[in-house]
């Protein structure tokens, strides 16, 4: 998604926007249109951005809006967040829905947009990953509640449906791999079902793209486009994300390629890894309860997860297309082809007692145990 400058006369006092301004907008030509949503800065004639002008056409990014004015609705209400870090999200100053588009106007987050930074800094990538996972920790830490995965309800949503998306995919693109998929699902469920884990309030789409920061060092001043956002998830999900893309980012490469080396390498890169203890408050903090403070969960899992749920939630938002062979040979088949050759998965390398195999196994949350340069884009990041 990109975005242009507009200056506006109109545009006095982000805090008092008129509604008026909407049908301005609309009647001009958009300065650019990607995936039937137009992103527009709005600034007064002298200063910095104040606000950001978002113009969804077609139902389905008309739908991401919506979802977003929701999800940034129940923040603001959340007990368990405070006022410092919603001071990280943008605020929902004008909302309209016409016949032909939707239109929302949210609050400019500032500072520098962390891919920016990572592309001409990508020296500072350990240092802006554990920024960028210490900002997002308060939403797991401050929503968090304890289940025990079942095979009924947890399971199906985290594992069941994102592997019948994957499924289809295959079907479509490569039916040699569908062995594959059954293949992931059954590690994913031996792995998974019976742990006790912290889920959460999840950002759904946390990577680089919609972090701002205030410099090469941080700290983290926005995060913004929470059409992803939903609760009840695991809280690595936006952790293991925000790893993994940064290091698309620095490596230049694809997200399955990179998690394809993650897997038959063991887990994280030590650089991954250090971010990840280095954004905790304490090093040893463990993803289950008290009772069971010695295990963790397996670093492959964790990444593999990570990586179904992204593949899906692009697969259902249709942000490629069905018979898009590029997108599938980059970003999927090296990682089913990883989990090919994944000889002798064993539950228990999923769930080892801390100090054995301590390169492959981590904590995957940065809660606590729950118990029983350029200048900045603005809020452009939009799927």
């Amino acid at each position: 998604m990109t975005s242009a400058a507009r200056s506006s006369d109109w545009l006095i006092d982000a805090n008092n926007f008129p509604i008026g301004l909407i049908d301005v907008a609309l009647t001009m030509p958009p300065a650019e249109l990607v995936g039937d949503t137009t992103v527009v800065l709005l600034r007064p004639e002298h200063g910095p951005p104040a606000a950001v002008l978002k113009v969804a056409r077609g139902p389905l990014r008309a739908a991401k809006l919506r979802t977003q004015r929701r999800v940034l609705a129940e923040l603001a209400i959340h007990q368990g967040l405070d006022e410092e870090w919603r001071e990280l999200l943008p605020r929902i100053l004008a909302f309209d829905e016409r016949a032909n588009a939707t239109v929302s106007v949210e609050s400019y987050q500032p500072g520098l947009n962390l891919a920016d930074v990572l592309a001409r800094r990508p020296n500072r990538v350990e240092v802006l990953t554990a920024a960028a996972l210490r900002a997002i920790a308060p939403l797991h830490r401050g929503t968090a509640t304890s289940v025990v995965v079942d095979n009924v309800c947890l399971l199906r949503r985290w594992v069941v449906e994102p592997l019948a998306d994957l499924a289809e995919m295959c079907r479509r693109l490569d039916p040699s791999l569908v062995p594959e998929v059954d293949r992931l699902g059954a590690m994913l469920r031996q792995a998974l079902v019976g742990w006790r884990m912290p889920v959460s309030w999840t950002h759904g789409d946390y990577t680089p793209a919609n972090v701002r920061v205030a410099g090469i060092w941080g700290p983290v001043t926005g995060i913004v486009d929470w059409s992803g956002a939903r609760p009840g998830q695991p809280a690595f999900i936006d952790e293991y994300l925000m790893i993994l893309m940064a290091s698309c980012q620095v490596e230049q490469t694809d997200l399955g390629t990179v998690v394809a080396d993650r897997l038959r390498a063991g887990g994280l890169a030590d650089r991954e890894r250090k971010a990840l203890r280095a954004a905790r408050d304490q090093t040893d903090v463990d993803i289950g309860d008290r009772k069971r403070g010695n295990e963790r969960i397996d670093e492959r899992v964790a990444i593999l997860v990570t990586w179904l749920h992204h593949a899906a939630d692009l697969w259902r938002k249709c942000a490629i297309q069905p018979n898009h062979q590029i997108w599938w040979t980059t970003n999927v088949t090296p990682v089913l082809d990883a989990v090919r050759t994944w000889d002798g998965f064993d539950v228990s390398s999923a769930r080892a007692p801390a100090g054995r195999a301590a390169a492959r196994v981590a904590p995957t949350t940065m809660s606590p145990p729950v118990e029983d340069a350029a200048q900045a884009r603005g809020n452009q990041a939009d799927g």
